[in-house]
């Protein structure tokens, strides 16, 4: 038996026992990042039509990335993210979500 090596219970331990088990090293890519905005005053104001479901529904059965408001006008609308969280689209602050009901928002003009 070497004397670098050590054994448990008759099992011999990885002898670099550094490297995370299973992972292999993979080359990081270098993404194209997103072109920056300029002005909030070159920007120009923008209005989406959409449809606010009449009756709530269980927040379970909502998609990831579907929007949804707490309110039946379908004002503050809010974006599904996890099973778990969901963004409000007005200042981007996630929120930790466990059950409730709310109201599906459709983006559609139809």
């Amino acid at each position: 038996m070497d004397l670098l090596e050590s054994t448990t219970n008759g099992a011999k331990a990885p002898a670099n026992s550094t490297k995370t088990k299973g992972k292999d090293d993979k080359p990081k890519r270098h993404l194209p990042s997103l072109p920056s905005a300029s002005s909030a005053a070159d920007m120009t104001s923008a209005t989406y039509p959409g449809l606010v479901d009449k009756t709530p529904v269980e927040w379970s059965s909502l998609k990831n990335y579907e929007a949804f408001s707490l309110s039946p006008d379908g004002s503050f609308p809010m974006l599904k993210v996890s099973r778990s969280k969901a963004v409000r689209l007005s200042d981007r602050e996630v929120m930790m979500v466990g059950s409730g009901r709310c109201y599906r928002i459709s983006l559609s003009n139809h």
